[in-house]
């Protein structure tokens, strides 16, 4: 039934949005030409860095955010926080995976995901949730003055909230500045973005009854109140040094490091999305061009979802998540 609570369009906010967006991928397409042509006339057989890795990748990290849904212009529907009012976890874990192709010493292919995520909960309300609905929709209901149906959540009821989460993607790194154990340069994203929030009654019915009538019963269904689905093209930059020195004689193949990424998508305007990491990374070997080694990389994370289909007069959805993350990298 998500499309039930999708914000209708008009013809001229798809015709604006649109040549906005042909504006953006042609923007990014020419860039992308010029960036690449110049990689590959300077580009060089492997030297010093490694052809190919895999690696997992662990978050712990804290959320924030808010969430809200409203069709009217007098806005009707709540803007809800996602703790205080939802109740979903505070703290929550992120599990990825990730692999890196090397065909070239200037020139790294990336491919990533992350494992799906679910977090729900069941509160009661301190304050009265207001999801505004299509004229004609069915659950547990009031009228506002327009004789839309709007499903209500009262103080002290009991409500379930849920938020599901993923992202998987594909990247590529053009590296102007290389050498044994360091790199850095400019990366390119296409990251796909899957991210749920819904409310529904404790005793809500998967599906609306049959011809959409009201049983009579008070009884509402589950309906994804936010439903983030979109494929977004990032750009940014990374950038990676292992330090001189390594740990004395007791550990002469072990040697310190520090590397950062950061990403930010190019259609702010609908989905902003950033991602900024940093941190230290442990190698087990003499230099980072050695064909084989591991490297343990440990460092702090901010990424941030933002998603306002109508400058609040549609769907509104912003989640930020800011912790610790470890990595366990395997590189031939």
């Amino acid at each position: 039934m998500g499309s039930q609570n999708r914000r209708k369009k008009t013809v001229s906010d798809r015709s604006s949005s649109g040549k906005l967006c042909h504006r953006v991928w042609i923007a990014f397409l020419i860039v992308s030409t010029i960036v690449l042509g110049q990689g590959l006339a300077g580009a060089d057989a492997l030297e010093y860095l490694s052809p190919w890795s895999i690696g997992t990748e662990f978050m712990y990290s804290f959320i924030d955010g808010q969430m809200g849904f409203d069709q009217t212009p007098t806005g009707f529907g709540t803007l809800n926080d996602l703790r205080s009012d939802l109740g979903l976890p505070q703290d929550n874990q992120t599990f990825r995976v990730y692999a890196t192709m090397r065909p070239l010493e200037h020139h790294m292919l990336r491919v990533f995901g992350s494992v799906p995520e679910l977090y729900q909960a069941e509160i009661r309300p301190q304050k009265e949730l207001r999801i505004t609905e299509l004229p004609g929709a069915t659950g547990t209901t009031t009228t506002n003055t327009t004789n839309n149906r709007v499903i209500v959540f009262p103080v002290g009821s009991i409500v379930k909230s849920q938020m599901r989460t993923a992202q998987f993607g594909f990247g590529y790194d053009l590296d102007f500045v290389k050498g044994p154990g360091h790199a850095a340069g400019l990366q390119g994203e296409l990251r796909y973005i899957d991210l749920r929030v819904s409310l529904a009654d404790p005793d809500a019915l998967a599906f609306p009854p049959p011809g959409g009538g009201d049983t009579g019963t008070n009884i509402g269904y589950q309906s994804n109140i936010i439903s983030l689905d979109e494929l977004v093209p990032c750009l940014g930059a990374h950038a990676q040094a292992v330090l001189p020195f390594g740990f004395s004689h007791m550990f002469p193949e072990l040697t310190l490091g520090g590397y950062t990424r950061m990403s930010f998508g190019l259609y702010p305007g609908y989905v902003n999305y950033v991602d900024i990491q940093a941190g230290l990374q442990l190698n087990s070997g003499s230099k980072c061009g050695s064909r084989r080694f591991l490297v343990a990389k440990f460092g702090l994370e901010h990424e941030s979802i933002l998603h306002d289909g109508a400058a609040r007069a549609g769907r509104v959805m912003e989640l930020k998540r800011e912790g610790l993350t470890c990595a366990l990298e395997a590189v031939f």
